[in-house]
């Protein structure tokens, strides 16, 4: 998929989230090679520790906000906890406490492989 679209339906999807009580600590695509797929890894605000709850308000925000967030379906994104090796890594390395857009490729973080990715908001 085209980067420019993935940074731009990142930044949308992220400024809908901060809308509801998902409000995202850390937003990032990460491609998966085995797959040739990207996902969205988003670690969500405290409050949201429900997997299910984390899914049904982004399958919600999605929903509500289709006109501008077309490219994007629940499958695509994946809830990541803020404990994992990767964010954790990435929240020492990065802030951007905003929403942004920072590329990366071929990185270990906490000895976990980040083939590639593009940042979206790292606030840890």
């Amino acid at each position: 998929m085209d980067q420019t679209v993935l940074v731009s339906q990142g930044q949308a999807l992220t400024a809908r989230l901060d809308e509801t009580k998902i409000k995202p600590r850390a937003v990032m695509w990460v491609h998966q090679p085995d797959t040739d797929t990207w996902r969205l890894w988003i670690c969500p605000n405290k409050e949201v520790d429900d997997k299910r709850e984390f899914y049904r308000l982004v399958a919600e925000t999605i929903s509500k906000h289709s006109h501008e967030l077309s490219g994007l379906d629940v499958g695509t994104t994946e809830y990541v906890a803020a404990g994992h090796p990767a964010m954790v890594g990435m929240g020492r390395f990065l802030k951007m406490p905003g929403i942004g857009s920072a590329h990366f490729s071929g990185n270990r973080f906490n000895n976990f492989y980040l083939p590639d990715g593009i940042v979206i908001r790292m606030d840890l």
